[in-house]
């Protein structure tokens, strides 16, 4: 293969795609609109540590990504750790680990508690997830685990993550967070990965790979059209000037794509599904919050839906004592959130957060970092799955391989790898074929 190929999108499935490519003989233009590679893995630093902006970590049964950091030489970075969940609701956070957790969990009555342990065991028996797709993640917890355990646990927790889409998520999407928390289980409990020094060294080894792969990487780089020439895919406009290339894999947020082919060629299902945004608000603690790694808040009153403490997985001595806390929520574009200053935020959380969290103390804190981004993952509603865009789109040699696609199975960084290399595969054989056909 030696024809060029346009990847558009640095994040880790485009760059897994380039990495593919390029092995396969192709000259490859990776195209990234931000200073550097990673998309939502883009890292700030804790005590001159670098970490994410948006929390990140590894299931053991990742095989894709662990294959990825094994390749580029930093296995022995890659750390496993005990994990921990937990719930707040009730003033309180409640341990969430085990099976006797839930027993311990007081907002259900002693019956309830027994009905949902009975159900979510039931739960992860279940193996056909696409007639999920037309079911309400809703109703099929609500039968499963009972109606009360839906309305202090599952509406608070699809709540916190859909806003006021949360009655139209599917069951399949449910489903793959079973399944992939499931995953992470082994005797002993639950354990997860964490690339030690930050993922930022991942995209470094990447880009390194990549240059020596030949591959022409051009970050704070933006890809203003797709050419379409004669029925066909013909090239692209960086920068203002034009780049022939025989194929364009599009890696970036699937309502991005629209804007970037003539109107008359787009397919309405690339602006057909929506995405959710995140605030991330990054906290430095002179101490920790609780036990836990990770709890669900199920509590109206907070304004987040997450308290993420990634040094109750990672050891504190990586940021040199420096306890670091996650608060996250996730928004629809409809939402007040999504326009809001997310340094304004910060403080309204951090009020919040003092006001009703046990162990906070506003004094705890040493720094606090803002993030947000408008698209972290797409917003999947009941029927998802009949409308995913195909990959081999209707435009010869224009490929779509983005997080929309990913279902049931929700974004993350192994699934980008794998999706990335099935794209690259496609392609190849593509290009392979106009190549015989010509």
């Amino acid at each position: 293969m030696s024809r060029r190929v346009v990847v558009i999108g640095g994040g880790i499935g485009g760059c897994s795609a380039a990495l593919e490519l390029a092995r396969a003989g192709a000259e490859v233009v990776l195209a990234e609109r931000s200073p550097g590679l990673g998309g939502l893995v883009v890292s700030f630093e804790v005590a001159g540590t670098p970490l994410e902006c948006f929390y990140h970590h590894v299931f053991p049964h990742e095989r894709h990504i662990i294959g990825l950091i094994d390749e580029m030489g930093l296995s022995n970075r890659l750390g496993w750790f005990p994990s921990s969940v937990g719930i707040f609701t009730a003033g309180r956070v409640w341990p969430f680990t085990s099976p006797l957790d839930l027993l311990r969990f007081r907002p259900l009555p002693v019956t309830e508690r027994l009905r949902a342990g009975i159900g979510a065991l039931r739960l992860q028996r279940v193996r056909d997830w696409e007639s999920l797709d037309k079911v309400s993640a809703r109703d099929w917890l609500a039968r499963f685990t009972g109606q009360r355990a839906a309305a202090v646990v599952w509406d608070p927790l699809l709540r916190a993550k859909f806003g006021p889409s949360a009655p139209q998520v599917p069951a399949a999407w449910m489903w793959g967070r079973f399944q992939q928390r499931s995953g992470g289980r082994r005797r002993g409990g639950e354990r997860l990965g964490y690339l030690r020094g930050g993922f930022r060294q991942l995209f470094e080894a990447v880009g390194r790979e990549l240059g020596r792969l030949g591959v022409d990487v051009r970050t704070s780089t933006a890809v203003s059209r797709i050419d379409v020439s004669n029925g066909r895919v013909g090239g692209v406009v960086v920068d203002g000037e034009p780049l022939e290339a025989e194929a364009v894999l599009f890696t970036g947020p699937l309502p991005g794509l629209t804007a970037l082919v003539p109107a008359e060629q787009a397919d309405p299902a690339w602006a057909g599904i929506g995405g959710l945004g995140v605030v991330c608000v990054v906290l430095e603690l002179d101490r920790k919050l609780s036990d836990l790694y990770w709890t669900n808040v199920c509590d109206p009153a907070l304004p987040f839906g997450g308290v993420i403490e990634h040094t109750n997985l990672v050891p504190v001595d990586d940021y040199s004592g420096r306890h670091v806390v996650y608060l996250s929520r996730y928004f629809t574009h409809e939402e007040p959130v999504a326009g809001a200053d997310p340094a304004e935020e910060a403080g309204r959380w951090l009020d919040a957060l003092e006001d009703r969290y046990p162990r906070f103390v506003r004094s705890d804190v040493l720094a606090v970092h803002p993030f947000r981004t408008p698209y972290a993952a797409p917003l999947v509603t009941v029927g998802h799955l009949g409308r995913i865009p195909p990959l081999r789109s209707h435009i010869p040699g224009l490929y779509v391989s983005t997080t929309a696609q990913i279902y049931p199975q929700d974004r993350g960084m192994s699934e980008g790898v794998r999706t990335g290399t099935e794209a690259a595969e496609a392609v190849i054989d593509g290009t392979r074929v106009a190549g015989r056909a010509a």
